[in-house]
């Protein structure tokens, strides 16, 4: 009975061999792909600009070094709203910032009561005024009449563009192109064919102002780039005068994992 039960299991065994070896293997299956960073880059001319100022102003009196500043700060703000023009509420000041100086003293002097570290050699009075400017002819004008009454420091200066958004959907747009020409200049190379996208990812937007005078700086970022592109000048009301107003970069980079056939 043993006998009989172990040639059964046997033959069963040699039928299903076949069988078996006749099977496909998943396993052998390659998935081909290729992976492209495409990089755009859209210059583009800004269209407001973004002025921060500081008035300083020093006085033995606090009354008398805050009134100074007071009237500076006012007539840089009726000048800038009176005489340019500029609206009301593309022009902010700051709250006024007050420091005073103690006198420095020795040790000697201040045990012996000659001097004290308490009393106040003067006063320091700050205030900040930022200017938004949608016509950038009125630049040169404003800070020149700025430092003319009396402003201390143009602290910072920042071209930008208002279409940011429209900018950056261009760069994005041309970013995927140029991976997509990319992926196909190289399959090509190789025989082979791009099939559709597996994988998609848009990262590295970044914008900044670019002048022909940041030489080194614009040769590297035109280098890194696959494709570039010129974006229409907005239209300026009257003349910009001798402000070389220069371009705003705008660049993405796309990152694409393609099927090959």
């Amino acid at each position: 009975m043993m006998k009989k039960f172990f040639l059964t299991i046997l033959l069963a065994a040699a039928i299903s061999m076949p069988a078996l070896a006749d099977a496909p293997v998943a396993a052998n299956a390659v998935n081909r792909t290729i992976s492209v960073n495409g990089e755009a880059q859209v210059r583009v001319v800004p269209d407001e600009v973004q002025i921060s100022m500081t008035a300083e102003n020093r006085s033995r009196d606090l009354m008398e070094a805050k009134a100074k500043n007071d009237q500076i700060v006012k007539a840089l703000v009726d000048y800038a709203t009176k005489d340019l023009g500029i609206e009301a509420r593309q022009v902010q000041t700051d709250f006024v910032s007050v420091e005073p100086q103690y006198r420095s003293c020795n040790n000697d002097e201040e045990w012996a009561g000659k001097c004290s570290p308490l009393d106040v050699t003067y006063y320091t009075v700050r205030k900040g005024i930022q200017v938004c400017l949608k016509d950038l002819g009125k630049y040169e004008g404003l800070v020149t009449k700025a430092l003319s009454l009396g402003v201390t420091r143009i602290d910072n200066v920042q071209f930008i563009t208002t279409d940011l958004r429209k900018h950056r959907d261009a760069a994005r747009e041309m970013a995927a192109k140029a991976a997509l020409a990319k992926a196909q200049a190289l399959a090509t190379t190789l025989g082979m064919k791009v099939g559709k996208p597996m994988t998609i990812s848009a990262e590295n937007y970044s914008s900044y102002y670019w002048h022909d005078s940041y030489s080194q700086r614009g040769y590297n970022n035109y280098m890194a780039q696959n494709t570039m592109q010129q974006a229409t000048a907005p239209q300026q009301e009257g003349d910009t005068g001798d402000l070389a107003i220069g371009q705003i970069n705008v660049s993405a980079t796309v990152s694409v994992t393609y099927e090959l056939e």
